[in-house]
């Protein structure tokens, strides 16, 4: 009898702990719920299947409409589909919406300045800087030195780009891009102090910054330093075109 007991209170407690966890299931993982499908717009979109993202982004919106993370989804679909008028309007309401959104503000400089609208680029990307809800920052300031290259402001861009390492000293592709400016004005030892920068910091030793430095030892006169670091290199090229492009780098600090 004490066994038969112990039995059906075992089953019992297996029944209700396989029902407890039917009903904790997260709404992400339920097929057909609108976190489903959220979550399958973002998987897609993360592997560039932007049709089908945005299927799901729409399906998402249709089970609950006014889904922020869904609308945000769907604007970077039509952004990176380059239809700028329909992602514009989305990320737009999102703002209007959710005024603390700093990426829906972000993602508005983006469009405005793929539009060369430079003054609404700009305050939008100034929107997103400074809310203090925004927890990148830097991305911004790095949007706006971008920017103010676009529109020939090089030492607008070096400020931003200063702003935005204050936010975080460890943003790589702030220091390439600083080092590309003081490349472009001549200032070679600054440019390739920028560009060594970039790589150390850089988690995957990115060949494109170390092109960067070669091309900077070159110009500064260290041939046979540049050289090294092109042969190097070559075993290291992702395809033929870059080592095309290291072998007459190579050839030009030979000369």
């Amino acid at each position: 009898m004490n066994k038969n007991i112990i039995l059906i209170l075992s089953a019992l407690i297996f029944f209700t702990f396989c029902s407890k966890q039917v009903k904790t299931i997260p709404p992400h993982l339920r097929k057909g719920t609108a976190e489903y499908h959220l979550n399958k717009g973002y998987n897609h979109l993360n592997r560039g299947s932007l049709n089908i993202a945005m299927e799901q982004f729409l399906k998402a919106l249709k089970k609950k409409p006014g889904l922020m993370k869904a609308s945000m989804g769907l604007g970077i679909v039509y952004l990176k589909q380059m239809k700028f008028n329909e992602s514009l309007k989305i990320f737009s309401d999102v703002a209007n919406h959710y005024p603390s959104n700093a990426d829906a503000f972000n993602f508005m400089g983006i469009i405005h300045s793929e539009l060369k609208h430079y003054d609404s680029a700009k305050e939008n990307f100034l929107i997103a800087a400074h809310s203090q809800h925004y927890s990148t920052p830097e991305n911004a300031y790095l949007n706006l030195a971008l920017l103010e290259i676009k529109f020939k402001h090089p030492d607008n861009a070096i400020r931003y780009i200063e702003k935005g390492l204050v936010k975080n000293p460890e943003f790589v592709s702030l220091y390439n891009l600083k080092g590309t400016i003081y490349e472009k004005k001549g200032f070679y030892k600054k440019a390739v102090y920028n560009y060594e920068r970039a790589l150390q910091l850089s988690r995957v030793k990115d060949i494109r910054i170390k092109i960067n430095i070669a091309r900077g030892y070159i110009k500064m006169g260290l041939r046979r330093k540049a050289i090294n670091l092109l042969e190097q290199m070559l075993g290291e090229a992702p395809s033929a075109e870059f080592r095309n492009l290291i072998t007459d780098m190579i050839k030009q600090a030979e000369n």
